[in-house]
Protein backbone atom coordinates (compact mmCIF):
# COMPACT_ATOMS: atom_id res chain seq x y z
CA UNK A 1 0.00 0.00 0.00
CA UNK A 2 1.69 3.24 -0.82
CA UNK A 3 1.43 6.42 1.20
CA UNK A 4 1.36 9.92 -0.48
CA UNK A 5 0.22 12.66 1.63
CA UNK A 6 -1.01 15.69 -0.88
CA UNK A 7 1.22 18.68 -1.51
CA UNK A 8 -0.16 21.88 1.40
CA UNK A 9 12.60 20.27 2.83
CA UNK A 10 49.27 19.87 0.45
CA UNK A 11 48.52 22.80 1.47
CA UNK A 12 48.59 22.39 5.48
CA UNK A 13 48.44 24.96 7.85
CA UNK A 14 49.74 25.38 11.01
CA UNK A 15 47.72 24.01 13.68
CA UNK A 16 48.78 27.21 16.05
CA UNK A 17 46.65 29.14 13.20
CA UNK A 18 43.29 26.90 13.63
CA UNK A 19 42.44 29.86 16.47
CA UNK A 20 39.06 29.47 17.74
CA UNK A 21 37.10 25.88 17.10
CA UNK A 22 33.30 26.16 17.00
CA UNK A 23 29.79 25.20 15.81
CA UNK A 24 27.96 26.31 13.09
CA UNK A 25 24.57 28.13 13.25
CA UNK A 26 22.76 29.02 10.42
CA UNK A 27 19.87 31.04 9.39
CA UNK A 28 16.42 30.03 8.74
CA UNK A 29 15.11 29.79 5.39
CA UNK A 30 14.98 33.42 4.89
CA UNK A 31 15.96 35.47 1.69
CA UNK A 32 16.36 38.83 3.52
CA UNK A 33 17.92 40.70 6.26
CA UNK A 34 16.31 40.14 9.70
CA UNK A 35 16.59 41.67 13.27
CA UNK A 36 16.66 39.03 16.17
CA UNK A 37 13.70 38.05 17.75
CA UNK A 38 12.80 39.68 20.80
CA UNK A 39 12.24 37.30 23.17
CA UNK A 40 16.20 36.55 22.32
CA UNK A 41 18.44 38.73 24.58
CA UNK A 42 20.93 41.43 21.80
CA UNK A 43 24.01 40.35 21.08
CA UNK A 44 27.68 41.98 21.58
CA UNK A 45 30.23 42.43 19.13
CA UNK A 46 33.77 42.72 19.55
CA UNK A 47 36.58 42.44 17.02
CA UNK A 48 39.51 40.16 18.36
CA UNK A 49 43.02 40.90 18.13
CA UNK A 50 43.61 38.72 14.73
CA UNK A 51 40.22 40.80 13.41
CA UNK A 52 37.93 37.95 13.76
CA UNK A 53 34.35 39.55 15.05
CA UNK A 54 32.84 37.70 18.25
CA UNK A 55 29.36 37.35 18.60
CA UNK A 56 28.03 36.37 22.15
CA UNK A 57 24.38 35.57 22.52
CA UNK A 58 23.19 35.83 26.44
CA UNK A 59 20.53 33.40 25.71
CA UNK A 60 18.39 31.75 22.44
CA UNK A 61 15.28 30.12 23.18
CA UNK A 62 14.57 26.97 24.80
CA UNK A 63 14.34 23.48 22.70
CA UNK A 64 10.82 22.93 24.25
CA UNK A 65 9.73 26.62 24.10
CA UNK A 66 7.13 27.83 21.35
CA UNK A 67 7.19 31.72 19.62
CA UNK A 68 7.69 33.66 16.72
CA UNK A 69 11.27 32.65 16.30
CA UNK A 70 10.61 29.20 16.28
CA UNK A 71 9.30 27.40 13.64
CA UNK A 72 7.89 23.88 13.49
CA UNK A 73 8.91 21.95 10.75
CA UNK A 74 5.66 19.66 9.45
CA UNK A 75 6.07 16.87 6.59
CA UNK A 76 3.65 18.27 3.60
CA UNK A 77 4.71 15.52 1.24
CA UNK A 78 5.51 11.44 1.80
CA UNK A 79 5.75 8.74 -0.08
CA UNK A 80 6.70 5.42 0.03
CA UNK A 81 5.43 2.04 -0.04
CA UNK A 82 4.67 -0.73 2.30
CA UNK A 83 3.59 -3.83 0.86
CA UNK A 84 5.98 -3.03 -2.30
CA UNK A 85 3.09 -3.41 -4.77
CA UNK A 86 4.79 -0.35 -6.79
CA UNK A 87 8.74 -1.23 -6.94
CA UNK A 88 9.05 2.56 -7.95
CA UNK A 89 8.00 3.20 -4.23
CA UNK A 90 9.80 0.53 -2.54
CA UNK A 91 12.91 1.80 -0.68
CA UNK A 92 15.47 -0.20 0.87
CA UNK A 93 18.29 2.05 2.00
CA UNK A 94 18.55 5.34 0.79
CA UNK A 95 19.60 8.88 0.16
CA UNK A 96 18.03 12.11 -1.00
CA UNK A 97 18.13 15.33 -3.02
CA UNK A 98 16.06 17.97 -4.33
CA UNK A 99 16.05 20.79 -7.04
CA UNK A 100 14.99 24.08 -6.22
CA UNK A 101 11.78 23.34 -8.81
CA UNK A 102 10.82 20.34 -6.01
CA UNK A 103 12.15 17.49 -8.32
CA UNK A 104 13.04 14.48 -5.89
CA UNK A 105 15.99 12.33 -6.35
CA UNK A 106 16.26 9.36 -4.68
CA UNK A 107 19.28 7.17 -4.12
CA UNK A 108 18.42 3.64 -3.77
CA UNK A 109 21.26 1.83 -2.41
CA UNK A 110 20.55 -1.28 -2.27
CA UNK A 111 19.27 -1.74 -6.19
CA UNK A 112 22.44 0.91 -6.92
CA UNK A 113 19.78 3.20 -8.53
CA UNK A 114 18.51 6.46 -8.80
CA UNK A 115 14.58 7.52 -9.08
CA UNK A 116 13.39 11.00 -9.94
CA UNK A 117 9.92 11.84 -8.30
CA UNK A 118 8.31 15.47 -9.26
CA UNK A 119 7.61 18.02 -6.16
CA UNK A 120 4.12 16.08 -5.92
CA UNK A 121 6.06 12.65 -5.21
CA UNK A 122 4.84 11.43 -8.58
CA UNK A 123 7.49 8.68 -10.26
CA UNK A 124 8.84 9.87 -13.00
CA UNK A 125 11.72 7.82 -14.42
CA UNK A 126 14.95 6.01 -13.21
CA UNK A 127 17.73 7.87 -14.74
CA UNK A 128 21.04 5.40 -13.51
CA UNK A 129 20.94 2.01 -13.12
CA UNK A 130 23.01 -0.83 -11.60
CA UNK A 131 25.22 -2.26 -14.29
CA UNK A 132 29.06 -1.93 -16.42
CA UNK A 133 27.49 -0.34 -18.99
CA UNK A 134 27.29 3.10 -20.10
CA UNK A 135 25.43 5.19 -17.21
CA UNK A 136 25.25 2.60 -14.70
CA UNK A 137 27.17 1.88 -11.68
CA UNK A 138 28.50 -1.01 -9.87
CA UNK A 139 27.49 -0.24 -6.31
CA UNK A 140 26.35 3.36 -5.25
CA UNK A 141 27.04 4.95 -1.47
CA UNK A 142 25.42 8.78 -2.06
CA UNK A 143 24.35 11.67 -4.51
CA UNK A 144 24.99 15.02 -4.63
CA UNK A 145 23.27 17.85 -6.31
CA UNK A 146 25.07 21.06 -7.90
CA UNK A 147 22.54 23.20 -8.73
CA UNK A 148 19.55 22.03 -10.71
CA UNK A 149 21.27 20.42 -13.60
CA UNK A 150 24.33 18.11 -12.46
CA UNK A 151 23.83 15.08 -10.02
CA UNK A 152 26.96 13.64 -8.43
CA UNK A 153 26.39 10.01 -7.88
CA UNK A 154 29.69 7.94 -5.88
CA UNK A 155 30.27 4.88 -7.56
CA UNK A 156 31.84 2.46 -4.93
CA UNK A 157 32.27 -0.25 -7.64
CA UNK A 158 34.17 1.89 -9.80
CA UNK A 159 36.24 4.00 -7.84
CA UNK A 160 34.84 7.01 -9.54
CA UNK A 161 32.33 9.79 -8.82
CA UNK A 162 30.23 10.12 -11.87
CA UNK A 163 27.78 14.21 -12.79
CA UNK A 164 24.75 12.95 -14.47
CA UNK A 165 22.46 15.33 -16.54
CA UNK A 166 18.53 15.36 -15.57
CA UNK A 167 18.31 12.58 -17.89
CA UNK A 168 20.73 10.56 -16.76
CA UNK A 169 23.55 10.81 -18.82
CA UNK A 170 27.15 10.68 -17.60
CA UNK A 171 28.60 14.05 -18.25
CA UNK A 172 31.68 14.40 -15.75
CA UNK A 173 33.62 11.75 -13.86
CA UNK A 174 36.56 11.68 -12.09
CA UNK A 175 38.66 9.17 -9.98
CA UNK A 176 38.43 9.46 -6.26
CA UNK A 177 41.32 11.81 -4.99
CA UNK A 178 40.78 9.87 -1.55
CA UNK A 179 39.89 5.60 -1.88
CA UNK A 180 37.82 4.49 0.99
CA UNK A 181 34.04 2.58 1.45
CA UNK A 182 31.61 3.90 4.19
CA UNK A 183 28.11 3.47 4.68
CA UNK A 184 27.77 6.70 3.24
CA UNK A 185 29.11 9.03 0.80
CA UNK A 186 30.79 12.27 2.97
CA UNK A 187 32.15 14.60 -0.16
CA UNK A 188 31.37 18.18 -0.36
CA UNK A 189 31.55 20.29 -3.37
CA UNK A 190 32.45 23.31 -2.88
CA UNK A 191 31.09 26.91 -4.87
CA UNK A 192 34.98 26.41 -7.23
CA UNK A 193 33.95 23.61 -8.24
CA UNK A 194 36.31 21.39 -6.05
CA UNK A 195 35.75 18.16 -4.39
CA UNK A 196 36.46 17.73 -0.49
CA UNK A 197 36.96 14.67 1.41
CA UNK A 198 37.81 14.44 5.05
CA UNK A 199 40.81 12.24 6.21
CA UNK A 200 42.62 11.00 9.17
CA UNK A 201 45.67 8.65 9.62
CA UNK A 202 47.23 8.27 12.42
CA UNK A 203 51.09 6.15 12.89
CA UNK A 204 49.81 5.30 16.85
CA UNK A 205 46.57 3.37 15.84
CA UNK A 206 46.50 0.51 17.98
CA UNK A 207 46.33 -2.97 16.30
CA UNK A 208 43.40 -5.46 16.01
CA UNK A 209 41.79 -6.48 18.34
CA UNK A 210 43.30 -3.77 20.90
CA UNK A 211 44.53 -4.27 24.38
CA UNK A 212 41.00 -4.69 27.34
CA UNK A 213 40.74 -1.89 28.72
CA UNK A 214 40.86 1.88 27.33
CA UNK A 215 42.62 2.88 24.77
CA UNK A 216 43.62 6.29 23.87
CA UNK A 217 45.64 7.31 20.52
CA UNK A 218 45.54 10.66 18.14
CA UNK A 219 45.42 11.35 14.29
CA UNK A 220 46.25 13.74 12.09
CA UNK A 221 43.04 15.34 10.61
CA UNK A 222 42.89 16.66 7.15
CA UNK A 223 40.24 17.90 4.46
CA UNK A 224 41.70 17.00 0.73
CA UNK A 225 40.48 18.55 -2.10
CA UNK A 226 40.24 17.99 -6.09
CA UNK A 227 39.72 20.46 -8.38
CA UNK A 228 36.99 19.20 -11.30
CA UNK A 229 38.64 21.48 -13.93
CA UNK A 230 42.26 21.51 -13.26
CA UNK A 231 43.12 17.82 -11.08
CA UNK A 232 44.92 19.71 -9.14
CA UNK A 233 44.68 18.48 -5.34
CA UNK A 234 45.71 20.01 -1.99
CA UNK A 235 44.76 19.22 1.49
CA UNK A 236 44.26 21.46 4.95
CA UNK A 237 45.20 20.41 7.87
CA UNK A 238 42.38 20.45 10.35
CA UNK A 239 44.36 19.42 13.79
CA UNK A 240 45.21 16.25 15.86
CA UNK A 241 41.82 14.71 17.13
CA UNK A 242 41.65 12.07 20.29
CA UNK A 243 40.15 8.90 19.70
CA UNK A 244 39.41 6.21 23.00
CA UNK A 245 37.96 2.82 23.12
CA UNK A 246 37.17 0.46 25.46
CA UNK A 247 37.12 -3.30 24.81
CA UNK A 248 36.18 -6.03 26.73
CA UNK A 249 36.68 -10.15 26.78
CA UNK A 250 34.75 -12.71 28.39
CA UNK A 251 34.88 -16.48 28.48
CA UNK A 252 31.85 -16.07 25.41
CA UNK A 253 32.60 -12.99 23.91
CA UNK A 254 36.63 -12.80 22.50
CA UNK A 255 36.53 -9.40 22.51
CA UNK A 256 33.63 -6.63 22.48
CA UNK A 257 33.44 -2.50 22.66
CA UNK A 258 31.62 -0.26 25.34
CA UNK A 259 30.56 2.58 24.32
CA UNK A 260 31.94 6.12 25.71
CA UNK A 261 28.87 7.84 26.38
CA UNK A 262 28.94 12.19 26.52
CA UNK A 263 32.39 11.62 24.92
CA UNK A 264 33.97 15.14 23.63
CA UNK A 265 34.74 15.82 19.72
CA UNK A 266 35.11 17.91 16.96
CA UNK A 267 32.71 18.92 13.85
CA UNK A 268 34.09 20.55 10.92
CA UNK A 269 32.19 21.10 8.28
CA UNK A 270 33.26 22.27 4.68
CA UNK A 271 31.86 26.28 3.80
CA UNK A 272 30.78 25.80 0.36
CA UNK A 273 31.80 29.49 0.26
CA UNK A 274 35.09 28.90 1.46
CA UNK A 275 36.91 27.56 4.42
CA UNK A 276 35.20 25.34 7.32
CA UNK A 277 32.53 25.71 10.10
CA UNK A 278 34.62 24.52 13.36
CA UNK A 279 33.10 23.84 17.13
CA UNK A 280 33.86 21.05 19.98
CA UNK A 281 30.34 19.69 20.91
CA UNK A 282 30.83 20.67 24.45
CA UNK A 283 30.29 24.20 24.31
CA UNK A 284 28.18 26.56 22.21
CA UNK A 285 31.33 28.30 20.65
CA UNK A 286 31.21 27.97 16.56
CA UNK A 287 34.09 29.83 14.16
CA UNK A 288 34.30 30.19 10.64
CA UNK A 289 37.65 29.92 9.11
CA UNK A 290 39.40 30.27 6.35
CA UNK A 291 41.51 27.39 4.44
CA UNK A 292 44.84 28.87 5.39
CA UNK A 293 43.50 28.62 9.27
CA UNK A 294 42.43 32.27 10.48
CA UNK A 295 39.26 32.61 12.09
CA UNK A 296 37.13 35.05 10.61
CA UNK A 297 33.86 34.94 12.91
CA UNK A 298 33.33 33.01 16.22
CA UNK A 299 29.69 32.77 17.87
CA UNK A 300 29.04 32.06 21.41
CA UNK A 301 25.60 31.61 23.23
CA UNK A 302 25.40 31.72 26.49
CA UNK A 303 23.41 28.23 27.50
CA UNK A 304 22.89 26.72 31.09
CA UNK A 305 25.83 23.99 31.39
CA UNK A 306 24.30 20.36 31.77
CA UNK A 307 26.13 18.37 34.28
CA UNK A 308 26.43 14.38 33.75
CA UNK A 309 25.06 13.46 37.44
CA UNK A 310 25.46 9.79 39.25
CA UNK A 311 22.30 8.94 38.08
CA UNK A 312 23.63 9.12 34.51
CA UNK A 313 26.67 7.06 35.41
CA UNK A 314 24.09 4.43 37.47
CA UNK A 315 21.49 4.26 33.86
CA UNK A 316 24.61 3.85 31.93
CA UNK A 317 25.59 0.87 34.00
CA UNK A 318 22.16 -0.56 34.63
CA UNK A 319 21.71 -0.31 30.45
CA UNK A 320 24.89 -2.74 29.83
CA UNK A 321 24.26 -4.92 32.97
CA UNK A 322 20.30 -5.80 32.01
CA UNK A 323 21.87 -8.06 29.29
CA UNK A 324 25.27 -8.98 30.39
CA UNK A 325 25.41 -9.00 33.90
CA UNK A 326 29.08 -10.12 33.87
CA UNK A 327 30.01 -6.55 32.45
CA UNK A 328 29.47 -4.59 35.62
CA UNK A 329 33.19 -4.15 36.43
CA UNK A 330 33.63 -2.57 32.95
CA UNK A 331 30.56 -1.02 32.80
CA UNK A 332 31.19 0.90 35.74
CA UNK A 333 34.74 1.77 34.87
CA UNK A 334 33.86 3.52 32.00
CA UNK A 335 30.59 5.29 34.02
CA UNK A 336 33.78 6.97 35.78
CA UNK A 337 34.86 7.99 32.32
CA UNK A 338 32.28 10.20 31.90
CA UNK A 339 32.88 13.85 31.45
CA UNK A 340 31.57 16.80 34.27
CA UNK A 341 29.00 17.98 31.56
CA UNK A 342 26.88 16.81 28.94
CA UNK A 343 27.61 17.64 24.89
CA UNK A 344 25.42 20.28 24.36
CA UNK A 345 25.56 20.55 20.49
CA UNK A 346 24.84 17.48 18.42
CA UNK A 347 25.52 18.60 14.63
CA UNK A 348 25.66 21.06 11.94
CA UNK A 349 24.90 21.55 8.12
CA UNK A 350 25.33 24.08 5.49
CA UNK A 351 22.17 24.74 3.56
CA UNK A 352 21.71 25.67 -0.23
CA UNK A 353 22.69 29.69 0.47
CA UNK A 354 25.34 29.08 3.02
CA UNK A 355 23.32 29.08 5.99
CA UNK A 356 24.54 27.11 9.08
CA UNK A 357 22.16 24.89 10.81
CA UNK A 358 23.40 24.30 14.16
CA UNK A 359 21.50 21.05 16.16
CA UNK A 360 21.37 21.26 19.88
CA UNK A 361 21.42 18.19 22.41
CA UNK A 362 17.70 17.62 23.28
CA UNK A 363 16.45 14.70 25.81
CA UNK A 364 15.82 11.57 24.41
CA UNK A 365 12.51 11.20 22.09
CA UNK A 366 12.36 14.69 22.11
CA UNK A 367 12.30 16.60 18.46
CA UNK A 368 15.28 17.38 16.76
CA UNK A 369 15.99 21.63 17.33
CA UNK A 370 18.09 23.98 14.91
CA UNK A 371 19.68 27.02 15.67
CA UNK A 372 19.86 29.01 12.24
CA UNK A 373 22.75 31.86 12.02
CA UNK A 374 24.44 33.85 8.86
CA UNK A 375 27.74 33.59 8.10
CA UNK A 376 28.47 36.92 10.43
CA UNK A 377 26.98 35.77 13.10
CA UNK A 378 23.28 36.92 12.87
CA UNK A 379 20.81 34.63 14.72
CA UNK A 380 17.60 34.28 12.17
CA UNK A 381 15.43 31.71 14.46
CA UNK A 382 15.51 28.03 15.18
CA UNK A 383 13.45 25.44 13.39
CA UNK A 384 11.73 22.08 15.17
CA UNK A 385 11.21 19.20 13.60
CA UNK A 386 7.27 17.75 13.75
CA UNK A 387 8.90 14.01 12.97
CA UNK A 388 11.31 11.84 13.60
CA UNK A 389 14.03 12.31 10.58
CA UNK A 390 15.65 9.09 10.20
CA UNK A 391 18.87 10.70 7.85
CA UNK A 392 20.47 13.56 7.27
CA UNK A 393 18.49 17.03 6.38
CA UNK A 394 19.04 18.64 3.07
CA UNK A 395 17.84 22.55 2.88
CA UNK A 396 16.72 23.62 -1.03
CA UNK A 397 14.46 26.49 -1.92
CA UNK A 398 13.19 27.05 1.67
CA UNK A 399 11.91 23.07 2.10
CA UNK A 400 13.34 20.34 4.53
CA UNK A 401 14.29 16.93 2.61
CA UNK A 402 15.10 13.89 4.66
CA UNK A 403 13.37 10.47 5.34
CA UNK A 404 11.46 8.57 7.97
CA UNK A 405 10.78 5.09 8.97
CA UNK A 406 8.21 3.19 9.88
CA UNK A 407 8.08 0.76 13.02
CA UNK A 408 9.68 -2.35 10.26
CA UNK A 409 12.26 0.34 9.29
CA UNK A 410 10.98 0.96 6.00
CA UNK A 411 11.65 4.19 5.23
CA UNK A 412 9.14 7.00 3.28
CA UNK A 413 10.88 10.32 1.75
CA UNK A 414 9.69 13.29 3.23
CA UNK A 415 9.26 17.14 2.62
CA UNK A 416 8.50 19.52 5.44
CA UNK A 417 7.56 23.22 5.14
CA UNK A 418 8.26 25.26 7.80
CA UNK A 419 5.63 27.25 10.11
CA UNK A 420 6.13 30.85 11.59
CA UNK A 421 4.27 32.21 14.39
CA UNK A 422 1.90 35.22 13.61
CA UNK A 423 4.63 37.87 15.40
CA UNK A 424 7.52 36.54 13.07
CA UNK A 425 5.62 38.62 10.05
CA UNK A 426 6.60 41.63 11.45
CA UNK A 427 10.07 41.07 12.00
CA UNK A 428 10.58 39.38 8.55
CA UNK A 429 11.27 35.69 9.69
CA UNK A 430 12.46 33.09 6.63
CA UNK A 431 8.67 31.88 5.82
CA UNK A 432 6.41 34.09 7.62
CA UNK A 433 2.95 33.04 6.43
Amino acid sequence: MSSTVPSQRCRCSSSGRQALLALTLITALLACETESPSSVGEPTRETLLNGAVLVRYPDLPATDSIGPEVAEAHVDLQFGSVDGADPNLTFGAIEVQAASDGTIYVLEKQAAEVRVFDSGGQYLRTIIRQGEGPGEVVGANGIRLSGDTLLWINDTGHWAIKGLDPDGRVVRRFSKPVMSVTETWAGVFDDRGRYWREISHSENEPDFPPPMGLTTWTGRHYYKSYDISTGATDSVYLGEPVFRIYAYSTPDVPFGFLPLHFQPFEMIRVNPAGGFWRAHNTSYRIARTSEDGDTLTVIEVGLPEQPVTDADRAAYVDSIVENRPELRGPAEEVAGLMPDARPVLADLFVDDEHRLWVQRVTPEGAPAFYDLFSPEGDYRGSVRLAFAAAGPLVVRNGHIYTWIEDDLDVPFVVRAALEWGRAATSRNLPNSP
